[in-house]
């Protein structure tokens, strides 16, 4: 049911694995996110690489813009809140870094957050003294002062994960439509939490696969094996478009066209010009 800008649902489900796929995450382009609060029976839920097991009393977040499984094999109940984005980043900048990360039921704000969500029933709040909005508000800032984790923790994870993530398009820099949302998608993560994780670094997407290019067409003019390659046939190999701006780019980086630069490192030895 409805209430305020968000919604609850109350699931009830024998032993199960639920999952949503990145297909289903393309087709649908749902931009909410489910605080979960476990009510009976225990599940492992998993999303952008981390596993969360969640027993009663605990609660966790979810990304619908990203695929995540939860596995149970026993009977279980559980309250899911979804929540606009929109709406979640009035509370949490990042809400990607503590999506699938167990919230403790039993200490802390995280037990007060789900007292609160344990006043949530089978039907509809009706009988509130306070506004729906005022209500969802105490929920959110619950959540937001509970999942204050370990500043190093999260920032080991965004290390791995933008580790992984620079290794992918290593080894798709070459296909000239390689852009973000494939990225993101080859990852299980979203368009924008790529772009955060970039500019956290001090980058961009961009700038990191032009990186990626320039430096395997750099090896390749070096390679005396490549000698009798032309240089829009580099260009097209290292996932460039034309000629005219990989030596623009090239220029830049290393401060010769490629041409020349071939010619200067292989001391002398003819190469076909471009």
């Amino acid at each position: 049911y409805a209430f305020g800008s968000v919604s609850f649902q109350l699931v009830k489900s024998s032993g199960s694995h639920i999952s949503r796929t990145r297909e289903q995450v393309r087709r649908d382009r749902k931009d909410d996110y489910f605080l979960i609060q476990q009510r009976s029976g225990t599940v492992a839920i998993e999303q952008h690489g981390r596993t969360a097991i969640a027993g009663p009393g605990d609660c966790l977040l979810l990304s619908a813009k990203s695929p995540y499984s939860i596995r149970a094999d026993n009977s279980f109940v559980g309250l899911s809140m979804s929540v606009p984005n929109q709406v979640l980043q009035g509370w949490l900048p990042e809400p990607e870094l503590i999506t699938a990360r167990t919230i403790d039921g039993a200490r802390g704000w995280g037990r007060a957050l789900s007292a609160t969500l344990s006043n949530f029933l089978d039907g509809s709040a009706e009988d509130l003294a306070l506004p729906a909005s005022i209500v969802v508000d105490q929920i959110l800032a619950q959540l937001a002062i509970a999942v204050r984790t370990d500043s190093s923790e999260a920032t080991r994870h965004q290390r791995a994960l933008l580790r992984r993530l620079g290794e992918t398009l290593s080894g798709r820099h070459r296909e000239p439509d390689f852009d973000p949302s494939q990225l993101a998608q080859e990852h299980g993560l979203s368009k924008r939490y790529v772009h955060l994780l970039f500019a956290k670094a001090g980058t961009s997407f961009g700038k990191e696969l032009a990186r990626v290019r320039l430096e395997s067409a750099k090896r390749l003019l070096e390679d005396h094996r490549f000698n009798c390659v032309d240089i829009m046939e580099i260009a097209l190999r290292c996932g460039f478009r034309d000629s005219s701006g990989f030596s623009k780019r090239f220029r830049g980086q290393y401060g010769h066209p490629p041409s020349a630069y071939r010619r200067q490192v292989l001391g002398g030895h003819h190469a076909a010009v471009g």
